[in-house]
């Protein structure tokens, strides 16, 4: 197996409408490229940072009509997540605990994720809103990530960018190469 292997097979069943593979495998995928990243950390700070380095690509492709290289939100007694001095949690918080964490260990999407059409930022009152795009700004953070390089998904997997079809395996480490890609 790869990473290739599961950004490929994530690609499929997100086309097939299956949300909860989909995000389940990139974010296996996501694990595996953190520990590359940062290795020495444990999974939660590796994922952690990963997520903090990368919310710039993750927001540009998952968070349609925003690039933001930090995003915060005010949660009040929200189990599993240890809020700042203010109330305040990071979004790699939420993806990591909230997404991943339902994904992976309970096998289902939390229910306090709803998922939106559009981007919406706001704090939280019962449910987390996150954009149906957040599958592709997080594949797009692991195969834009340099040491993803020599990952492969072959020449039949496409990702739809801007009306624009890419073929990831031309995209495989590219994030020097970022603002080229959005500029399509």
């Amino acid at each position: 197996m790869s990473i290739g292997n599961f950004v490929s097979a994530g690609v499929v069943f997100h086309n097939y409408g299956k949300r909860d593979i989909s995000l389940a495998l990139i974010c296996s995928a996501i694990d595996a490229t953190a520990k590359k990243v940062f290795r020495g950390d444990n999974n939660n700070e590796r994922n952690k940072k990963f997520v903090r380095k990368y919310l710039p690509i993750i927001t540009s492709f998952g968070f349609l009509g925003i690039t933001a290289s930090e995003i915060r939100i005010k949660c009040i007694d929200v189990p599993d997540l240890k809020a700042d001095s203010n109330g305040y949690v990071g979004i790699e918080d939420i993806i990591y605990h909230v997404i991943r964490c339902g994904l992976v260990h309970e096998c289902e999407i939390d229910n306090r994720i709803e998922f939106t059409n559009t981007t919406v930022i706001g704090d939280f009152n019962k449910t987390f809103k996150v954009p149906k795009q957040i599958f592709w700004g997080l594949a797009m953070a692991v195969i834009l990530c340099e040491q993803n390089k020599d990952e492969h998904t072959g020449d039949d997997v496409s990702i739809n960018l801007n009306g624009k079809q890419f073929k990831i395996e031309q995209l495989w480490g590219q994030e020097k190469n970022l603002q080229t890609i959005l500029s399509f």
